[in-house]
């Protein structure tokens, strides 16, 4: 669950944590947001790929200067802030992964942005500007893609063999001679529809898709 403070969506545990911290905000901004973040490194500016590790946060000026001059932005900012700090820990040992970070620009919007290697290959950098609905949804504001299960895979099986099994019996209707080869295979269908053809099978190997 997440709540919106000023234009930010943010878990309830950062709004709480925020609000706490409210009567202890000093002009020192950045010296603030160190020390409450430890482990983060906050730079000035507001371009991507300027940090090195995982644990980047950057700042434009004027949310900074906001930050100092006003306790309702401070609250929003610190409080995303919050969010944007799990988020780097918790994606921080992905596989490949050399640097990572935030980026708030000047308008408060919210961008992440990577710089990963495989191997040999040229490290890539990728990066995500977060609209409004991918900002609910890193809050958790969002409900969870939902899954159903669906057995179109089995029923195309199950048609296939149907329609192979209709084919060799009018082979076999149809031969001057009985053929041995094409009763065995005709067995072997009979045998694997009476196995597939039923609720039990279908849901058994139904695929899980997300809607």
């Amino acid at each position: 669950m997440a709540v919106k403070i000023g234009n930010s969506y943010v878990t309830e545990t950062a709004a709480a944590y925020a609000q706490a911290r409210a009567d202890e905000a000093s002009d020192n901004v950045l010296g603030d947001l160190s020390k409450q973040f430890k482990d983060v490194k906050f730079g000035v500016g507001t371009q991507p790929f300027g940090g090195t590790g995982t644990n980047n946060i950057t700042i434009a000026p004027n949310i900074l200067r906001q930050m100092a001059n006003d306790p309702a932005k401070r609250l929003e900012y610190e409080a995303l802030i919050y969010d944007c700090d799990n988020a780097l820990k918790n994606s921080a040992n992905r596989p490949g992964l050399k640097a990572q970070g935030f980026v708030i620009d000047g308008k408060g919007e919210l961008s992440m942005w990577a710089i990963s290697q495989t191997g040999d290959d040229k490290p890539a950098r990728t990066l995500m500007h977060f609209t409004e609905e991918e900002r609910q949804r890193l809050a958790g504001r969002l409900p969870k893609k939902s899954t159903t299960l669906s057995t179109d895979k089995v029923d195309a099986e199950i048609r296939k063999l149907k329609l192979r099994k209709a084919q060799l019996e009018q082979q076999i209707t149809t031969a001057a001679n009985p053929n041995a080869d094409l009763q065995r295979q005709l067995t072997q269908i009979d045998n694997e529809l009476r196995l597939k053809d039923n609720d039990t099978y279908r849901k058994q190997n139904a695929i899980d898709i997300t809607i």
